[in-house]
């Protein structure tokens, strides 16, 4: 099994310095525990890499920054069908208020520049997002709302 993520994510969870949030305890040790045992089991297979890799045909992760240092998003291409999935960069609240951020971000002013660059570009390219804090099924499509941002839920053909 291969693991890839951006050397900066794996750097920061090394010693993951949490000044920057506003994460009530015992998050912060919660994090830290998790992240060493994380690393003590997965090393070996860490494939980082800088800004961008193709792990296979159709399935790029690409850094963003941000959330955390490394923090990356996926993009699948198949068909001509795009998605993708960008983790923690988007939250609900975020559509509306895309220059908000919330307590788990470790750079919340360039937390809230990668949301709405990549909101915008996905609201130009029509191409699908899901991402962990979207309200179930969460795929959906953006479209742009003046300064801000809808979430145009999309046909989830199960």
């Amino acid at each position: 099994m291969r693991v890839h993520l951006a050397s900066a994510e794996a750097e920061f969870w090394q010693a993951p310095d949490f000044s920057r949030t506003v994460m009530p305890e015992p998050i912060p040790e919660v994090l830290r525990t998790t992240a060493a045992k994380f690393l003590d089991v997965y090393r070996g297979q860490l494939r980082p890499f800088e800004t961008e890799h193709e792990v296979a045909p159709g399935v790029r992760i690409c850094r963003t920054g941000g959330h955390t240092p490394g923090h990356s998003i996926v993009r699948l291409e198949s068909g001509g069908d795009r998605l993708t999935f960008a983790g923690d960069a988007v939250f609900q609240p975020g559509f509306d208020n895309p220059d908000w951020y919330n307590g788990f971000e470790h750079d919340p002013e360039e937390s809230a520049r990668v949301r709405v660059r990549l909101l915008k570009e996905l609201a130009a390219s029509g191409e699908q997002l899901v991402a962990t804090h979207l309200p179930f099924p969460s795929v959906c499509h953006v479209a742009v709302a003046g300064n801000a941002f809808r979430f145009v839920p999309a046909v989830w053909d199960y």
